[in-house]
């Protein structure tokens, strides 16, 4: 299970880097453009969304990567079954927003679709594409983090937290 879940947010994490490369992209076109005299329509509203699209796919991936910033002031200082109890209302909380916060993304993609809104601009670019690169993005998020939480009811050590704690030890 674990090495389909490293396919899956390795596929994620590509993704992300493909709608970073692609505002990089966009805005040195729109740059040389301007040098020609040929405007890009819409690139920044394009650049825009990238961005959006981008920086959500790469929530999941990060958080099993141990790149998020997680407060350890006190969790740090407890040990034992404390410390465990902890951990788990802590996933407890963080699994239910962010499972929160992927449904009602969702239900706003979804009805961008179906009203068929569009970005005010010459492209009208549908606002369904960004918004569920935005929602699959939270749903790997809700899952590293349900994968958190198995992880700590099985008493073994999160896939976070062993980077954490190697990057905090250097």
């Amino acid at each position: 299970m674990r090495k389909s879940l490293d396919i899956l947010f390795g596929i994620t994490s590509i993704l992300a880097a493909v709608f970073l490369v692609t505002i990089a992209l966009l805005i040195l076109s729109q740059s040389i453009g301007r040098l020609l005299g040929h405007v890009i329509p819409d690139a920044n509203d394009l650049a825009g969304f990238c961005l959006a699209a981008g920086t959500f796919l790469a929530l999941g991936p990060s958080l099993r990567q141990g790149s998020h910033i997680r407060v350890l002031l006190v969790v740090s200082h407890l040990t034992g079954m404390t410390r465990r109890v902890m951990e788990l209302l802590t996933l407890v909380f963080a699994v239910f927003l962010a499972g929160y916060f992927t449904w009602w993304m969702g239900v706003l993609s979804q009805e961008s679709f179906s009203y068929g809104d569009a970005s005010p601009g010459v492209l009208a670019f549908p606002l369904w594409i960004p918004q569920s690169a935005m929602t699959f993005g939270l749903a790997m998020l809700t899952l590293a983090l349900i994968e958190g939480l198995i992880d700590t009811l099985w008493g073994r050590p999160t896939v976070f937290a062993d980077r954490e704690t190697s990057d905090m030890t250097e």
